[in-house]
């Protein structure tokens, strides 16, 4: 499969639909060593799933769901490295997906110095992503405000996780993670904490400890608007790399319901740290999360896509994903979300960004949105 723009579409619907996989056939699969399981549990993030590889070698994370009413691609027999998915509406092969293997420290004997099961500290995204959230807790969980697609406590209360990882425990998994060669860009994430750096200063120390050991290891954070803008300077000179300013919508009505802590921020305090971003950061290296999936108007949607990239802002656009037993979420229509991605890379090139050329983090590596092969095929 190597028309790019049959994986561009396979993806975006695999992204949108998930797969479904029967309970039989992982058991059938975890006797031959294929640690296969059910998402997503919990997280910071949107998303949530098992990473796959097109023939091509395009990444994608794809919900396996144990509902058979959530999809009609169906996770079938292994055909050499790769898994068939099976279209059950139309009972034809619709395409094959290599698994991406979990790497060998998530086994609980690989430990930290102190003791702490690797696993909990940092994990791989798609093939060579290490990512990790710094701090297991937000504040807008505290209020009753969180964000509707959020997981980042359910995964601290289910102990896969820490609550907060010190400079040295990351250092240990990073070296860890490289050695099977499953670290070559980190993404930093966190909940929001409270004080106006947010947790700006608690990234800057650990940014510091990371760049000492591994100063070419490209770097991202991800953090809320801040007030002081200082502190962007401040993350750039303590080893960010590229960074993400995530507004989840922007659709204001939508915004309100789905990030109700977050809607506190202005738009335009977003604008202005988007601004200051790309100066502080530069060209491509500056991402915004924009979720679909909540009604949004296509003509509008674009238009305001059209402000944030002319601003210089690549619009990281993907699928929101429920968490089963927490909050069910609308789908994605897939064919809309196919023209979304197509109309904002046709503005990307218009105003000159390129997603292929971002240092580090979800951007770069891309498994969560088909952003990156929507600018490939326009």
């Amino acid at each position: 499969m190597r028309n790019m723009k049959e994986v561009f579409s396979k993806k975006t619907e695999l992204l949108c639909k998930g797969i479904y996989l029967d309970k039989n056939l992982r058991d059938f699969y975890k006797e031959q060593g294929i640690n296969i399981d059910f998402g997503r549990k919990g997280g910071a993030g949107p998303l949530g799933g098992r990473y796959f590889l097109f023939r091509n070698d395009t990444l994608v994370n794809v919900a396996l769901w144990d509902d058979k009413n959530k999809t009609d691609l169906v996770l079938s027999e292994k055909e050499g490295d790769y898994l068939k998915v099976i279209d059950e509406a139309n009972k034809n092969l619709y395409t094959k997906l290599k698994l991406v293997d979990e790497p060998l420290y998530y086994n609980p004997d690989y430990v930290t110095t102190d003791g702490i099961q690797m696993k909990k500290i940092a994990l791989v995204h798609g093939v060579d992503c290490l990512a990790s959230t710094i701090y297991q807790k937000c504040k807008y969980w505290a209020c009753g405000e969180a964000c509707a697609f959020c997981g980042i406590e359910l995964s601290l209360a289910q102990d896969n996780t820490i609550l907060e990882k010190t400079p040295q425990q990351m250092i240990e998994v990073i070296q860890a993670a490289k050695k099977e060669g499953r670290c070559n860009h980190m993404t930093l994430t966190s909940g929001t904490e409270e004080g106006d750096d947010k947790g700006a200063k608690r990234y800057i120390e650990l940014l510091k400890e990371i760049k000492k050991s591994f100063p070419n290891l490209p770097l991202h954070v991800q953090i809320e608007p801040l007030e002081d803008d200082g502190y962007l300077s401040r993350l750039k000179d303590a080893g960010a790399d590229t960074i993400g300013i995530h507004i989840e919508t922007l659709n204001d009505k939508i915004r309100k319901l789905i990030t109700p802590g977050k809607y506190h921020i202005s738009y335009s305090t977003f604008e202005k740290n988007w601004r200051k971003s790309v100066e502080i950061f530069g060209k491509n290296q500056v991402e915004t999360f924009i979720l679909t999936g909540f009604g949004e108007s296509f003509e509008d949607l674009i238009k305001e896509l059209e402000n944030v990239i002319s601003l210089g802002v690549i619009p990281f656009i993907t699928p929101v994903r429920s968490i089963p037993g927490l909050k069910e979420l609308p789908p994605t229509n897939v064919d809309e979300l196919i023209n979304l991605y197509l109309e904002a890379a046709k503005l990307m090139k218009k105003y000159g960004l390129n997603p292929l050329k971002n240092k580090a983090g979800c951007v770069k590596c891309g498994g969560c949105s088909a952003i990156k092969e929507a600018y490939l095929v326009v």
